[in-house]
């Protein structure tokens, strides 16, 4: 079981005000609790908490009648709880997905022909046969999830708590980490406690916590939630999908407009963004001036890949890339302050300890010191972000959301003319979404051009003139 009684937190550096106030909750033996809310609502430090990463500055927290943090270790063989944060990377320890499974059963100290049973069972469960030689951190966010999920699934914890588990798997994958939770850890009686956006999930739990502004509003059966949170709130703090759902077919177009000057231009192309022998081959692909272009396809098939090569940041192993009229032979081709490039984790790379700060950090070194303030709040305001609000708040202690949105900010600071985004709604509730819709429009309407990857069918659908297809490597 897992109890928390009479629980208060607090941020490290704000003395007198509670984010979490005298918060009471129980996850009983074999639950499975989807806890949800908007950004900001207190998911991630409830998780956090949970796992025993996170002190409470009040009250107790217990895993099986113990702290959490010593809950941690082993007890039994096995650990009592296993915990997947947001960016699977900042989990990954070792070179290989083979290795990355057996790390944390070799620290349980099973024996050779268990823990190989046990890499077998979770490589098919989790479809990573042929990743099993790869790096970690050259596989797609979705890849990367699923790496993670396999981690903890062959250690065989008691508890198991996913933040946010969905987040960079594609339907197909969803599919699959559905069916092995449901065939093992359901079937187990194992607890899950996962936090979520995404109001699609919640019918999969026996139970909702709906969290706003750090406290509990509702707790109770899925088929409540509604006639207890009014519409509008729901509407803001979560967005729609179904997880469950079968695979989509292929429904995009691939054509190419012509008319306006062409931006990127790629012919007999063929990338590979490591030395794990992926391959992406694109025979053509033109992106003219002022067009919205969505990359689209399942976890692997090269959609990051791609979005690089149309910025020139990865240059091709043989055929020809232009980007506004240049040949790119390296990734110095590459046309700051022309070209804008939001990457799939850009938290990760935040280095300013002020949101001021982080966001003027693009406009300093390509336009100057002079205008800067105001650029930063006008690219604030255009993610919904209050710069009376955000400007002196640390760039760390941001929920996951608001990051993603200051990471957007950063790139929308100067007036590019073209924006490449990759998975930009990852992490964003139903408000953070009509935020960057309003923002992409905002920025069609003054001609920039855009290119966007992710495999949310429904953004794209939306935002995007045109989308390319993805199989394998290959334009379908």
């Amino acid at each position: 079981m897992i109890r928390l009684r009479d629980v208060s937190f607090a941020f490290p550096g704000t003395c007198s005000r509670n984010f979490l106030e005298r918060l009471n909750l129980e996850v009983r033996d074999g639950e499975w609790v989807a806890v949800a809310g908007g950004n900001g609502s207190g998911k991630t430090t409830l998780c956090r908490l949970m796992a025993g990463i996170s002190r409470p500055r009040e009250g107790s927290i217990e895993v099986d009648g113990a702290d959490p943090a010593c809950a941690r270790g082993l007890t039994g063989g096995a650990p009592a709880v296993g915990v997947a944060f947001q960016n699977p990377d900042s989990q990954f320890v070792t070179p290989s997905v083979e290795r990355e499974i057996l790390f944390g059963m070799e620290n349980l100290a099973l024996g050779p022909g268990e823990m190989s049973d046990r890499l077998a069972e979770a490589a098919r469960a989790f479809s990573l046969e042929r990743l099993l030689s790869r790096n970690p951190h050259t596989l797609s966010g979705g890849e990367k999830q699923r790496v993670l999920l396999a981690c903890l699934w062959a250690m065989g914890p008691r508890h198991l708590i996913l933040d946010e588990p969905f987040s960079f798997l594609d339907v197909e994958g969803r599919c699959a980490f559905l069916e092995a939770l449901g065939g093992s850890f359901r079937r187990e009686g194992k607890t899950i406690v996962w936090f979520t956006i995404d109001a699609g999930e919640l019918a999969l739990a026996d139970r909702v916590i709906y969290m706003e502004k750090g406290r509990v509003r509702f707790d109770g059966a899925p088929a409540d939630l509604a006639g207890s949170v009014p519409r509008d709130d729901l509407e803001r703090s979560l967005v729609h999908s179904a997880p469950d759902a079968k695979p989509p077919a292929a429904k995009f177009r691939s054509g190419e407009p012509g008319g306006a000057p062409a931006i990127v231009e790629l012919n007999d192309a063929r990338f590979s963004p490591g030395e794990d022998g992926f391959i992406l081959d694109v025979s053509s692909l033109s992106i003219r001036a002022g067009e919205r272009v969505g990359i689209f396809g399942p976890s692997g098939s090269g959609k990051t890949t791609l979005l690089l090569a149309c910025a020139g940041l990865l240059p091709p192993r043989s055929g020809a890339v232009s980007l506004f009229g240049r040949r790119v032979a390296s990734r110095r081709d590459f046309p700051a302050g022309k070209a804008a490039f939001l990457f799939q984790s850009p938290e990760e790379g935040f280095f300013a300890p002020t949101v001021r700060e982080e966001v003027g950090l693009a406009y300093r070194s390509l336009v100057g010191g002079a205008g800067e303030m105001e650029a930063v709040s006008r690219a604030l305001n255009a993610v919904g972000l209050s710069s009376k609000e955000f400007l002196g708040r640390n760039t760390f202690r941001l929920s996951q959301g608001e990051k993603r949105l200051v990471a957007l900010a950063s790139v929308l600071v100067f007036d590019a003319e073209l924006f490449l985004l990759d998975e930009p709604t990852i992490f964003l509730d139903g408000a953070a979404r009509r935020r960057l819709r309003s923002a992409l429009d905002g920025l069609s309407a003054r001609g920039a051009t855009l290119v966007v990857a992710s495999h949310d069918e429904g953004f794209l659908g939306e935002c995007t003139d045109r989308t390319v297809v993805l199989e394998e490597g290959r334009i379908a």
